[in-house]
């Protein structure tokens, strides 16, 4: 029996990872996989922001495990271009969380 409460990030990573996989399989279009990958980079942005103060590598899986599952279920597109998209994605979003140009609601 597998412990939910121990490996709760690496399933949570295989969970993003097909459906990430799915998501980039259906799309027909390079330019949508970008635009798709890099609003996918801007929520793991604001992840990444809001565990800075208690940075865990459970949720770089997460973020990591979407990543390879949308590279691999991406059929037109270059993988560099997902990846640094992506990773674009990421680094922006995080920036304009800390400056305080984005404010997001906290639940």
């Amino acid at each position: 029996m597998v412990n939910y409460r121990e490996k709760w990030p690496e399933f949570l990573g295989l969970v993003f990872l097909i459906i990430a996989f799915f998501s980039a399989f259906i799309v027909g279009s390079a330019v949508i996989i970008y635009v798709i990958i890099l609003l996918a980079g801007a929520v793991g942005g604001r992840v990444w922001f809001r565990i800075k103060d208690s940075f865990k590598i459970s949720w770089s899986i997460v973020l990591i495990g979407f990543l390879v599952g949308f590279m691999l279920g991406s059929r037109y597109g270059d993988k560099m271009a997902i990846a640094l998209f992506y990773i674009a994605g990421i680094v922006v979003s995080y920036f304009l969380h800390d400056r305080g140009i984005i404010k997001s609601l906290e639940y």
